[in-house]
């Protein structure tokens, strides 16, 4: 499988597009389905989405758009990934943040001319793998052991990311997956090592960490749109789980760490 990488052009005609706005670029993804239906989204950070191919896209009152457009070409994908990549959904958007950190190191093997064919090949394999697992049809598959699909995984992990600046329940969570809470509680911990609440407040965690690599995104409103209840509490449990303060992490950010 190959990949393109584009900050330039925004429109392509084959396979299908990881779109990766950065900053405060709103870009806007139209077009038609296979069955004639008209779809138009709007994408901006720290959202991603995968488009069909031939979607056309513009950026919206922005004279600096920033971000960037993968396209990836399922044609030289063996049968059963292309019949994964057939059942991704388009029309789309989530908070993927495998994507964004794949797209932010292959902007920074680009920006310093390091990307040769083996390299891209070798990250849309990655790519690809992740998409045809996380939004593919093989996401419904039991994992040996554990009482929870991949598919239920991935409608939680959905709901958490389109909520994730409201308060959730793990009653609501549960609902999802049509079981009751304390069943699902145990369930969802074997499954994934953390009991929900604690899911849930990592995901908040790993949201403001993107947001605060935007640095367009004013501080005082990354606790918020990460569901924070208070500025002070967003502080506290963001200093617990990654060591150091928001204002530390953006900083260092800023100055080239991670």
């Amino acid at each position: 499988m190959s990949v393109v990488v584009t900050n330039g052009g925004l429109n392509w005609v084959q396979g299908c597009r990881l779109v990766i706005p950065t900053g405060s670029t709103v870009v806007q993804a139209a077009g038609c389905d296979d069955r004639g239906t008209s779809h138009s989204i709007l994408i901006s950070a720290p959202f991603v989405a995968v488009i069909p191919g031939a979607a056309q896209l513009a950026t919206s009152a922005d004279n600096d758009p920033k971000g960037w457009v993968i396209a990836l070409k399922p044609s030289v994908l063996g049968q059963v990934s292309q019949e994964a990549f057939g059942a991704v959904p388009k029309w789309s958007r989530s908070w993927d943040p495998f994507l964004r950190e794949a797209a932010d190191t292959l902007g920074a093997l680009d920006h310093a001319d390091l990307i040769d064919a083996a390299c891209a090949d070798a990250f849309a394999d990655v790519i690809s793998v992740h998409i045809a697992l996380r939004y593919g049809h093989c996401a419904g598959a039991v994992e040996p052991g554990m009482p929870i699909t991949r598919q239920m995984l991935a409608r939680i992990q959905a709901f958490v990311h389109d909520n994730i600046a409201e308060t959730i329940l793990v009653e609501q969570l549960a609902v999802l997956v049509h079981m009751s809470a304390s069943k699902f509680a145990r369930v969802f911990k074997t499954a994934t090592g953390n009991p929900p609440h604690l899911y849930v407040t990592l995901e908040r965690v790993k949201f403001a960490r993107t947001m605060l690599c935007e640095e367009t995104i004013p501080l005082v409103d990354v606790g918020a749109r990460a569901g924070f209840q208070t500025q002070q509490h967003f502080t506290d449990v963001f200093h617990r789980y990654t060591g150091v303060t928001p204002r530390a992490f953006r900083l260092s950010h800023r100055n080239g760490g991670s």
